[in-house]
């Protein structure tokens, strides 16, 4: 064992050897590596807590196929357009919030805790289905065991999107605090995006790094990252400045990034007092936030549509010459083209694709328009092979 890690780094293995679900063992291996030094001193430990996260990655997928020991599964088959998390404390209103916004009946009490597994429901948006997922309540320390441990945490590392609900009417900022210091911990970056990297790998020809400069270290620490995720014969290209430890999460997968809205719920009970607005000056300029009332059911249409926003996709809808369009709409990632369309509808449509003719955001009605044409949300696309 290096003698030279810090305090933290023992604190995090303790809270290792105490985890009881590969959840929590998965979060502490996670910290581990963030916490030990980079340097040569500490290179077989850090290859030896990889391996472990990797065995233990491995686990929790065979996990997630089945329910073990007959206890609960926290895994949630996606449904709809696409997944949200409704991740916040306990009493913040989750379990009334999906009753409201969907038709799933989960339990609504005043004692905490009272969701104790994952609870979906399929919301409607205009003419798509959007999935909730009501995740059991987080508490200051849930990455290390406490309150239901770390499975919450997978739930919201899994979904597409997060929505972050605090109670208006109880320091919203504090608990926006706890909430984000806990996804973070758990390696969830929110509203942010992975440094633009790409690495291809070659069958010879060792290690070629293009905009090293761009590396916030030495050449010597680049290679012997790429070196412990096996990547020997490799042109790395580095377009915008990255760190030792942004390069390590992005090639072992330690971190995802998700895109966060938040909500501000029990708008109705929050009174005159300023707890909102010191929310909205701290986050407001990082997440879109909404007051609303699970209980009135104020605001809950802006709601939806700022739920639907934050997905950041596109609507399209389809349709044959001399037809008119699918009623229901392919749901694409924003700056889709028409040749992702037509890749949707099946790979043999992209494969002979000539081009489209498309309603709603070309100049006139209809017009034809190449493959790489990006596409805009409630557009009209007719494929041409």
């Amino acid at each position: 064992m290096p003698a030279n890690l810090p305090p933290e780094y023992f604190k995090a293995e303790e809270r290792y050897l105490q985890a009881k679900t590969v959840e929590e063992k998965i979060l502490a291996t996670q910290e581990l590596i963030r916490i030990a030094p980079k340097h040569k001193g500490t290179e077989k430990l850090l290859k030896v807590l990889k391996r472990r996260l990797a065995k233990l990655r491995l686990e929790l997928r065979k996990q997630q196929t089945r329910r073990v020991g007959g206890g609960p599964s926290f895994h949630v088959k996606k449904e709809g357009a696409a997944q949200v998390a409704l991740v916040g404390m306990p009493n913040s209103g989750k379990s009334m919030l999906l009753r409201r916004l969907t038709s799933a009946q989960p339990e609504v009490a005043e004692y905490p805790f009272t969701t104790r597994e994952p609870v979906p429901g399929m919301m409607e948006f205009e003419d798509v289905q959007i999935q909730l997922v009501e995740v059991p309540a987080l508490i200051e320390g849930s990455n290390r065991g406490r309150g239901l441990g770390a499975q919450p945490l997978s739930v919201a590392r899994n979904a597409d999107a997060i929505a972050l609900i605090v109670d208006a009417s109880s320091d919203p900022l504090e608990q926006m605090e706890i909430l984000l210091a806990e996804l973070e911990k758990a390696g969830i970056k929110l509203n942010q995006r992975p440094p633009k990297l790409s690495i291809q790998r070659q069958a010879t020809g060792g290690i070629e790094v293009r905009g090293i400069r761009m590396f916030k270290g030495e050449r010597s620490e680049l290679k012997r990252i790429l070196q412990e995720q096996r990547i020997h014969n490799a042109v790395v290209i580095i377009e915008e400045p990255i760190t030792a430890e942004e390069l390590e999460d992005v090639l072992d997968e330690s971190s995802v990034y998700r895109r966060a809205i938040t909500i501000a719920n029990k708008g109705d009970m929050a009174g005159e007092g300023d707890g909102f607005e010191k929310l909205q000056q701290a986050y407001g300029g990082r997440f879109p936030t909404i007051l609303v009332s699970a209980a009135n059911g104020d605001n809950l249409a802006k709601l939806k549509e700022l739920i639907f926003e934050s997905l950041n996709v596109v609507r399209v809808y389809t349709k044959r010459p001399d037809e008119e369009p699918a009623r229901r709409p392919l749901v694409l990632p924003k700056s889709s083209t028409v040749l992702d369309a037509a890749e949707a509808i099946h790979k043999e449509f992209a494969r002979d694709l000539k081009f489209a003719r498309v309603w709603g955001s070309t100049r006139f009605a209809g017009q034809q328009v190449p493959r790489d044409y990006v596409l805009r949300d409630k557009d009209i696309v007719e494929i041409h092979i």
